[in-house]
C-alpha cells in the first residue's frame, strides 16, 4: 500500500493566473466518479474562471455492483450517468458538456488488444469536436488498469491531432495500490499542486453524489465496489496534486 510520500513535497503551485492560461479543459474520466476525486476542486476553479470544461467518461460503471438484481447492468449504467450529471452540476459544468463514451467497464482495450484502435478513434473524433486546449487524464501508471488503458487510448489520440494540447494527470489509486515503480520520476516529470481550499466543499458534494460508489445503496451484491474511509481521505485535502511530461 502507497502512503502520501515525498515524492510531491516539491510541488509546485499552479496559481489562477496560470489555470487561466488552461483555456477550454477536457477532464478524461475512466469511471463516473474519478472526475470528483481526482480533480473536483479544479473542475470548480475553472469554472469560477469562466473557463470551458467538458468532461468525458470512457467506461460505462457496469461493473461496480456486477451481480445486483436489484440494479442489471443498463439500470446501473443510467444511475451511474445520472449520478455524474448530478456531481458535476455541483460543479458548474452542464449536462451539455458531458460525453459518455460506454466502453465496457474493467475491459477497457490497452494498445494492441482488440477495440483499441477503435476506441482512438472515437476519442480523436470528439477531440477534433470539442478541440481542448488543455487536457486532464488519470496517471499514466495508475495501478487501475482501466485507467492505465485510457491513458494509452488518449495518448495515441492525442498523437493523432493535428492541434497542441497542454496535459496534465491526475491520481486516484496511486495512494492506495501503487509500487514504487508506479510514482513519477521527478527527472521526467513535473509536480503540481492546485490549492483548492475554497471549492473544497464543492468537491466534497461531488463525490458524495455518486451515492452508488460511497453508500451502500445498491446492497444485494456482497461483491459491490464501495469508496472506503480511508480512500475518500486521500481526496478531502485542501490541493489536487498533478503530474505534466517534461518531454
Amino acid at each position: 500500500m502507497t502512503t502520501e510520500r515525498n515524492w510531491f513535497a516539491d510541488a509546485e503551485l499552479l496559481s489562477p493566473e496560470l489555470l487561466k492560461e488552461f483555456g477550454k479543459t477536457l477532464i478524461v474520466a475512466p469511471h463516473q466518479d474519478d472526475e470528483s476525486l481526482g480533480c473536483g476542486g479544479t473542475i470548480a476553479l475553472l469554472r469560477q474562471l469562466h473557463l470551458p470544461v467538458h468532461v468525458l467518461f470512457v467506461s460505462d460503471g457496469s461493473m461496480s455492483h456486477p451481480n445486483s438484481k436489484a440494479y442489471p447492468t443498463e439500470k446501473l449504467i443510467k444511475l451511474r450517468e445520472n449520478e455524474s450529471i448530478h456531481a458535476l452540476q455541483i460543479l458548474d459544468v452542464d449536462q451539455d458538456n458531458i460525453t459518455f463514451l460506454n466502453l465496457k467497464d474493467s475491459k477497457l482495450p490497452s494498445i494492441e488488444m482488440p477495440g483499441f484502435d477503435e476506441a482512438v478513434n472515437s476519442i480523436r473524433e470528439i477531440l477534433l469536436k470539442i478541440k481542448p486546449q488543455t487536457i486532464i487524464i488519470p496517471w499514466q501508471r495508475d495501478p487501475h488498469p482501466d485507467h492505465r488503458s485510457t491513458w494509452q487510448i488518449m495518448h495515441e489520440a492525442i498523437n493523432q491531432i493535428d492541434f497542441p494540447v497542454k496535459k496534465l494527470e491526475y491520481l486516484i489509486w496511486l495512494w492506495e495500490r501503487a509500487n514504487e515503480s508506479d510514482l513519477p520520476d521527478p527527472q521526467e516529470h513535473k509536480i503540481w499542486e492546485v490549492n483548492i481550499e475554497q471549492t473544497l466543499v464543492q468537491k466534497k458534494e461531488a463525490i458524495a453524489a455518486h451515492i452508488s460508489q460511497t453508500t451502500t445503496l445498491i446492497d444485494d451484491d456482497p461483491e459491490g465496489f464501495i469508496l472506503s474511509p480511508e480512500v475518500l481521505a486521500h481526496f478531502d485535502k485542501k490541493t489536487e496534486i498533478f503530474i505534466e511530461r517534461l518531454s
